[in-house]
């Protein structure tokens, strides 16, 4: 038998996932399941991920690096590489604002649901906003390479 390519696997997973998704969504508890048994999976694989992406990442210009016969070498690489970066910024920033003027998201919202909605979490959008301010005063210069690292859940003495 032949084995199924790994790009079709990844597509056919996706696929799977967003038709389960729909499909739970559809049934009283559905949301609650997805919840309660499938978000777990989705957050521990994310937090793996974090926990590999910057072990990785230094390992690989390490290895690159020491890989290298001529120093002379290392300028022209670094070149390329932040050209790549800056490149692949730009590119993923006009799409992410093409697409955000095209659909315009959050136009479709009557001005009376508007209203209403600002008068269903107003208080609690504030009180979020007052929040996010205090801790943002509260927090150092490093808290961004402090947030990199996933955090292990407390033992409760379990």
């Amino acid at each position: 038998m032949k084995k199924i390519a790994l790009h079709w696997q990844i597509l056919i997973g996706i696929v799977g996932g967003i038709l389960l998704g729909l499909l739970c969504v559809q049934f009283t508890g559905g949301k609650q399941f997805v919840i309660d048994w499938i978000k777990p999976f989705g957050t521990i694989f994310i937090n793996l991920l974090k926990l590999i992406a910057i072990p990785l990442i230094s390992v690989s210009l390490i290895k690159g690096v020491s890989d290298l016969k001529d120093t002379a070498q290392l300028s022209g690489l670094g070149l390329r590489t932040f050209g790549m970066y800056i490149l692949t910024t730009v590119v993923a920033v006009t799409i992410g604002l093409g697409l955000v003027n095209l659909m315009q998201p959050g136009s479709f919202i009557s001005e009376k649901t508007r209203q209403e909605m600002l008068q269903s979490f107003g208080r609690e959008v504030q009180a979020k906003v007052d929040e996010a301010t205090g801790v943002q005063q509260t927090r150092g210069p490093l808290q961004p390479l402090i947030a990199i690292v996933p955090e292990l859940p407390e033992n409760d003495g379990a």
